[in-house]
C-alpha cells in the first residue's frame, strides 16, 4: 500500500481531496486509497499524480513503493573512500560473497569495487571467469533499465573495446526514442556519465575510432538544460581524442584553462588528471 504517500505529498501542496480526484476518481475511492484500505487502477494512479504535479519518477523515488536492495555499510564506505588496503579487503569480501551464492547483484558490487582499484591501480582484480560472467548478463539485456545502466557505468573499466562500444550503442539505441516517447530525462543523466566513462576508457586503449563514434551518438542527443554540462564533457573527450591522435596538447590544455577560469576548479582538476593519465598512456603505445 502506497496511498499514504499520495496523500503527503498532496496534503503539502494544499490539494484538496476533491481538487485530486475530480473526472478521475470518487472522493471515497480516493480516501480509502490514502488511508491504505484499498488499491487503485495504474492508470488512476499515473492520473492522481499528474493532477498533483508529481511525476511517476519522483514518486516512485521519495515513496517506499519499489523495494530496494540493502547495502552491506561496509560497501558503502568502501566505494567512498580512497583506502586501497581497505577497498581490497571489502572487494575480496564481496567477491566470496559471490562466489557463495552467485546472486547477480552480488556481481554487480563487487564488479564496483573492482572498478574503483582499476581507476586508482589501473589493474582488474575481478576474477576472468567474473568478467565473463559479467559481460555475460550485459550481453542478454533487452531493456536497459537504470538498475542495468548502472551497473554496467559502475564496471565500464573492467571490459574490452568491443565490449564498452558494443554495449554503449545498445544502451543509445534502446533509451532515445523510449526518452522521447516518455518524454522524460529520467535516465538520461545515467546514460551520459556512463558513456563518457566509456569514452574516455576507450581513448586511453588507444581506441579511438570506437571512441569517436560513441562521442558522435551522444552529441546527436538532445539534452535538457539542466544536462548541459555534459556538451562541456564531450568537447573535452573530443579534444582528448584529438590529442591521442595527433599529439597537439594546447586545445586540450586551453579547455582545461577556461573551465577553470570559469570557477570550476573540481571540473578542471578531473580533467587535468584525466589527461596526465592519456599522456602516460600515450607514450605507451609508442606515438
Amino acid at each position: 500500500m502506497y496511498g499514504h504517500e499520495f496523500k503527503e505529498l498532496r496534503l503539502e501542496q494544499g490539494i484538496t481531496q476533491k481538487e485530486a480526484c475530480s473526472g478521475i476518481c470518487s472522493e471515497s475511492k480516493l480516501s480509502r486509497w490514502e488511508n491504505d484500505q484499498v488499491e487503485v487502477e495504474f492508470s488512476t494512479a499515473m492520473k492522481l499524480l499528474n493532477r498533483i504535479h508529481i511525476t511517476s519518477h519522483e514518486f516512485m523515488g521519495w515513496s517506499k513503493f519499489s523495494p530496494r536492495p540493502e547495502i552491506d555499510p561496509e560497501l558503502s564506505e568502501a566505494t567512498e573512500k580512497e583506502n586501497i588496503p581497505f577497498l581490497k579487503r571489502v572487494t575480496q569480501k564481496q567477491l566470496t560473497k559471490y562466489h557463495k551464492n552467485h546472486n547477480k547483484f552480488d556481481l554487480f558490487m563487487a564488479a564496483n569495487l573492482c572498478n574503483q582499484l582499476f581507476i586508482i591501480e589501473h589493474k582488474n582484480y575481478l576474477p576472468p571467469i567474473d568478467q565473463k560472467k559479467l559481460f555475460a548478463i550485459f550481453s542478454k539485456v533487452n531493456l536497459w533499465s537504470q538498475y542495468y545502466i548502472s551497473a554496467f557505468g559502475a564496471s565500464i573499466f573492467l571490459f574490452n573495446p568491443k565490449q564498452i562500444y558494443g554495449s554503449s550503442m545498445q544502451i543509445i539505441r534502446n533509451n532515445i526514442n523510449r526518452l522521447k516517447e516518455a518524454e522524460t530525462s529520467f535516465n538520461l543523466e545515467i546514460i551520459m556519465g556512463s558513456l563518457s566513462d566509456g569514452i574516455l576508457r576507450l581513448i586511453s586503449l588507444n581506441e579511438l575510432s570506437y571512441a569517436q563514434k560513441l562521442v558522435k551518438e551522444l552529441k546527436k542527443i538532445e539534452l535538457p538544460q539542466y544536462l548541459m554540462f555534459f556538451t562541456l564533457t564531450l568537447t573535452y573527450l573530443q579534444k582528448a581524442i584529438d590529442y591521442m591522435r595527433n599529439g597537439d596538447d594546447k586545445p586540450i590544455l586551453t579547455l582545461i584553462s577556461e573551465v577553470l577560469d570559469l570557477g570550476c576548479s573540481v571540473q578542471a582538476t578531473t580533467y587535468l588528471d584525466m589527461f596526465k593519465y592519456l599522456k602516460t598512456q600515450r607514450k605507451k603505445y609508442n606515438f
